[in-house]
């Protein structure tokens, strides 16, 4: 296997361009709302804004998000910031519920700058065993067939139409028949071959390989995007035996990962692909909401808020007959007891630069904050960016005699998230308190 690293909105190396097979792969790859994964261009193909791992034929190709700490790459230290940034998106990931990693096993995945591919597969093959061995996924499937018995309910419409519906020793009955051949152990059984053909580490082909014999009498399957939906629906009637869904959900979405990427993907052609990708616009959104919502729990509890993440109970507008118009759905948005809103944050993954007089913040994003501000009577909408060269701390008013109403803020990620965790809470909470508050609060 060839890896190809680059970091997002970055051209492929001159060396490393793909070839006009792997060009329309590529090109045809898109995200749930059809955004480009990659722009390809005559000469160059360059990444945007998915980070993650696309797998064509023998070329691994992974994209990794631009965080890591900025004296790595003043030292131009490629493989450290490569590492780095793994890391970073592993603790990113977690999160926001899409995987369940902890942080030493973050620490020594990562620690031999491992390709993005291989942490993936040893993250579901390790993680399926561990919930096979505790207890097989099993519950009721119903079942149709012809029996010389009668089991469960007899289907005498079905049997009536049939030329031999006359014989006396065939039954056409449907009955309930608790089995281990459910439709998510099928698309976990399907997943595990799959990742067979791929997985070079030992430690996960041993995995791998004691699933394929637990899931012995699992029927082979080719997945389509519908089974997960599905599957989801068949775990939920199952919540107990699935683990209350802390165990199995989070893997039937990797398993959907790796067989659809972040949206509907295109045939790669004759290429033996594979694509899990993120929008880094949503996994930043999510992360914030996730580490809020783990990390910060006692500030916004201290304020008697009730956390809101993409929650919408008002409108922009409403028709002449009263019917409501353009819902709006803050980020993040906090309640109070009497459920007034009391703050909204609202994510961009955008550049920012200190020296323009609006920061940079787009007219656009500018007209929605006010319009949340308006509709939901909130005193305080904040704007949060990461970070890039420098901390950007601006407040924004209607005119010189109002109080501002709108906050600008930025939050480094340009460092190693991890090992400054303490750092990350103090500026998320001064995010959402004012500074007197927030340090009264730790202290």
């Amino acid at each position: 296997m060839k890896l190809i690293s680059i970091f997002e909105h970055e051209c492929f190396p001159e060396q490393e361009q793909p070839s006009e097979s792997e060009k329309i792969a590529l090109d045809g790859l898109r995200g749930p709302c059809n955004e480009k994964m990659f722009a390809v261009g005559w000469k160059k193909v360059k990444a945007t804004s998915f980070v993650g791992v696309v797998q064509l034929g023998k070329r691994v190709i992974q994209v990794l998000p631009k965080m890591y700490s900025r004296q790595l790459d003043v030292e131009r230290n490629v493989a450290e910031c490569g590492r780095e940034a793994t890391a970073n998106l592993l603790f990113l990931l977690n999160y926001t519920g899409k995987l369940r990693v902890t942080e030493p096993e973050i620490e020594r995945l990562t620690e031999k700058s491992a390709p993005l591919s291989e942490i993936l597969y040893w993250i579901f093959a390790r993680q399926l065993w561990d919930g096979i061995r505790r207890e097989l996924l099993r519950g009721y499937i119903s079942v149709e067939e012809r029996l010389n018995v009668i089991k469960g309910r007899w289907l005498v419409a079905v049997q009536a139409q049939r030329s031999d519906g006359w014989r006396r020793d065939r039954f056409d009955v449907a009955y309930d028949e608790f089995t281990e051949d459910n439709l998510p152990n099928r698309l976990f059984n399907a997943t595990v071959l799959y990742l067979s053909r791929w997985a070079t580490w030992s430690d996960t082909r041993s995995h791998l390989a004691q699933l394929r014999s637990a899931f012995a009498d699992v029927a082979d399957i080719i997945p389509r995007p519908k089974d997960f939906s599905e599957a989801a629906q068949w775990m939920q009637r199952y919540r107990r035996r699935a683990g209350g869904g802390q165990l199995y959900r989070p893997l039937l979405e990797m398993a959907r990962m790796f067989w659809t990427g972040a949206g509907p993907q295109p045939s790669p052609g004759r290429l033996d692909a594979f694509t899990f990708m993120f929008d880094m616009n949503e996994l930043f959104e999510e992360f914030v909401a996730g580490f809020i919502r783990r990390e910060l729990r006692a500030v916004w509890l201290a304020r008697g808020w009730s956390l809101r993440p993409q929650s919408g109970t008002r409108h922009l507008l409403c028709d002449e007959s009263g019917k409501n118009l353009f819902r709006l759905v803050p980020d993040i948005r906090f309640e109070t007891a009497t459920n007034e809103t009391d703050l909204i944050v609202d994510t961009k993954y955008k550049r920012l630069e200190a020296d323009d007089a609006k920061a940079r913040v787009a007219e656009a994003d500018a007209y929605q904050m006010f319009a949340y501000k308006e509709r939901y009577r909130c005193p305080r909408v904040v704007l949060l960016y990461p970070q890039t060269s420098e901390t950007i701390s601006r407040d924004f008013k209607a005119d010189m005699h109002s109080p501002p109403w709108l906050e600008v803020r930025t939050v480094d990620l340009q460092r190693s998230l991890m090992r400054e965790k303490m750092q990350l809470r103090e500026e998320m909470a001064c995010v959402l308190l004012p500074v007197t508050t927030w340090k009264s609060t730790y202290e």
